[in-house]
């Protein structure tokens, strides 16, 4: 899984590319958590899922936990360009209830 950061203010989107899996989601973790515990005044993320091929349980895990590392500094987590094989999990597990899309 290969990650891109654009900042923009006080907004960062972070572009993810190949599977959210368990291997995936390990490979940017780190990345993705040093950006949102340095970023001052930060007030929002959007992850863009247009080149995600494919997330699983420990995909959904993984923006879950971001979602509430980002709440936890009073920062909000936001989706954009969700394919639609990730739409299907997303709307079957409930992550829109937390994490809204964006256009």
């Amino acid at each position: 899984m290969e990650v891109e950061f654009i900042s923009d203010k006080d907004c960062i989107r972070v572009v993810l590319s190949g599977e959210i899996d368990e291997y995936g989601a390990k490979t940017v973790r780190a990345d993705i958590d040093d950006v949102i515990e340095n970023t001052r005044d930060l007030r929002s993320m959007i992850f863009d899922m247009k080149n995600v091929t494919f997330i699983d349980s420990t995909g959904l895990g993984f923006v879950l936990g971001r979602y509430k590392k980002l709440r936890s500094r009073h920062a909000e987590l936001l989706l954009a360009n969700v394919p639609r094989q990730v739409d299907k999990v997303f709307c079957a597990s409930g992550v829109y209830r937390f994490v809204p899309i964006v256009e």
